[in-house]
């Protein structure tokens, strides 16, 4: 049997622009570990690891996160810190009649 994992980290920074680090998808196939499909959950998980540890010493971010899934979509390990930041509406300018504020 053979299985094949990827870890996704996935950015918000502090402009709300979204991104995924230069490199990612990392995918991590059981078949370069001589078929060992929980050495190469290992291997996965590890990187998902060190890629947090990063992340939890970044302030400046509004969201981060960093899941690992299987080839078929599993979802099997995850992470996640922050939320959006609420964008309040800007102040509308009330108009008069003959346009003139």
């Amino acid at each position: 049997m053979r299985n094949v994992f990827l870890v996704i980290p996935q950015i918000v920074d502090a402009n709300g622009n979204h991104g995924i680090p230069s490199g990612y998808p990392k995918s991590f196939d059981s078949k370069n570990y001589g078929g060992d499909i929980d050495k190469t959950q290992r291997r996965a998980e590890g990187e998902m690891s060190s890629l947090w540890s990063d992340y939890c010493k970044r302030d400046d971010r509004q969201l981060q996160s960093v899941c690992i899934l299987t080839s078929d979509g599993e979802r099997i390990d995850g992470k996640s810190y922050g939320t959006f930041a609420e964008n309040l509406p800007e102040e509308e300018t009330e108009v008069t009649g003959d346009g003139e504020n």
